[in-house]
């Protein structure tokens, strides 16, 4: 429930009750490699969207910068089954920080 007294629902729905390490854990090469695929796709993407803004005086950067921390912080809660601690620590941030974001998510969304 937020200050107000008004139901706030969860960012995502509840993910199943499997411990996140039994959810299909990866090793660290198959990591290294999803890292070197996203990177390329990413590049692909970054380009096109760089060549299609050129003209303009957006701050693209700071957009995709945003947009990616909402996706992440959106999948991590989905894992934690939205149990916050276990998110912050997926995300690698202080749990204070990432209730704060989801409260800005949230008055952004309304």
């Amino acid at each position: 429930m937020s200050p107000t007294g008004k139901d706030i629902p969860p960012l995502a729905p509840p993910a199943s009750t499997t411990p996140v390490k039994e959810q299909g854990a990866i090793n660290s090469g198959d990591i290294n490699r999803l890292y070197r695929q996203v990177e390329g796709k990413l590049e692909s993407i970054v380009d096109k969207l760089l060549i299609s803004k050129m003209n303009d005086n957006d701050n693209i950067l700071q957009s995709v910068q945003a947009m990616m921390e909402k996706i992440f912080i959106a999948s991590a809660m989905k894992i934690s089954a939205n149990n916050i601690s276990q998110a912050s620590k997926l995300l690698g941030i202080n749990r204070n920080t990432l209730s704060k974001k989801l409260k800005e998510m949230q008055r952004e969304d309304v």
